[in-house]
């Protein structure tokens, strides 16, 4: 069985439990949140050393920190952290609020899997989904929703991504949207 984490740093986390699991069989994914970079990094040392083949990252994340995690990992492993595009990067930055988070993820599910984690700095609504089309559904359903970000996982390609940008466009051109597919 194949391993597979999606790390997110939420500064200031009050809650002892911000994660969530799914396993399709083939893959067991797990979703979490911690409070700090450094927090973050432990963590996923630790998931790679416990045989997680594949790690994403959120926007907070960046080269240097995937350079040093790839130091030690074993061989074929996969990191990637969330980038975006320099439009979708303009709109990250003129937000004023970010405590709803949507989060896309391809899994091995026939109908979109929800993990929610909750806690007063961050709501994180992630979705495992089957394919692209399930995607473009789920993330315009999460705009409706009122998440103020989405970012996809590394197996959105930059035309992948692009089309789930569109797909927000159509619902609310200021959320932006970033993928580890980009970074």
């Amino acid at each position: 069985m194949q391993k597979y984490a999606f790390i997110e740093n939420v500064p200031g986390l009050s809650v002892d439990n911000y994660k969530g699991f799914l396993d399709d069989g083939e893959w067991l994914s797990q979703v979490v949140g911690l409070d700090g970079i450094d927090a973050c990094m432990a963590c996923a040392k630790d998931l790679i050393a416990d045989g997680y083949c594949m790690l994403n990252f959120c926007g907070d994340f960046n080269e240097e920190h995937v350079a040093e995690l790839m130091k030690d990992a074993p061989e074929g492993t996969d990191i990637h952290y969330a980038a975006y595009l320099p439009e979708e990067q303009a709109k990250l930055e003129a937000l004023t609020k970010y405590d709803e988070y949507g989060l896309i993820i391809f899994g091995g599910v026939e109908e979109p899997y929800p993990i929610e984690l909750l806690a007063p700095e961050m709501n994180t609504h992630a979705r495992f989904i089957r394919d692209v089309e399930q995607a473009v559904q789920v993330a315009q359903d999460l705009c409706k929703a009122g998440v103020d970000g989405i970012e996809l996982c590394g197996s959105f390609d930059p035309d992948m991504t692009r089309q789930i940008i569109a797909a927000v466009e159509e619902i609310d051109p200021r959320i932006p949207v970033g993928s580890n597919g980009l970074g």
